[in-house]
């Protein structure tokens, strides 16, 4: 080995020399948590009134699944087909967490009207106002 060799870094790990089995059982953890996502984005989009508890539990497995598998491999890869599951279950992630704010949002909506009627139809009337024109006994 020539002193010019030592100095050079080594190339980073690509798909063909990584142990198949780590490989895929990355991809699958990539594809099953887009899976989980796009499943919980389209019942978000579509308006079902199921819980999203059963989404939550497929997306927490699907990360612990993604962390696992990334543990088995070195920390540089460059692999194409990777990155590109990567970004796509980046985009499905931003389109997701998008959704959720909403949907959060429209709870937080309902959940302070009804707690304002609530609070309106417990109460006497001792300290409301009165209306302009409205006689009090």
């Amino acid at each position: 080995m020539t002193s010019d060799q030592a100095l050079e870094p080594a190339a980073p790990p690509t798909a063909a020399v990584l142990p198949q089995a780590a490989f895929a059982a990355l991809t699958t953890a990539i594809k099953r948590s887009i899976s989980a996502v796009r499943a919980e984005t389209l019942a978000l989009r579509n308006g079902e009134n199921r819980s999203l508890k059963t989404f939550e539990h497929r997306k927490s497995q699907a990360l612990l699944d993604l962390a696992r598998a990334r543990a088995s491999l070195p920390p540089v890869l460059h692999d194409q087909e990777v990155t590109d599951l990567l970004q796509e279950l980046k985009h499905d992630l931003s389109e997701n967490m998008e959704l959720l704010s909403h949907h959060m949002k429209a709870m937080k909506e309902i959940t302070e009207l009804l707690a304002k009627s609530m609070l309106e139809a417990d109460s006497d009337g001792t300290y409301s106002r009165l209306s302009p024109g409205v006689a009090h006994d």
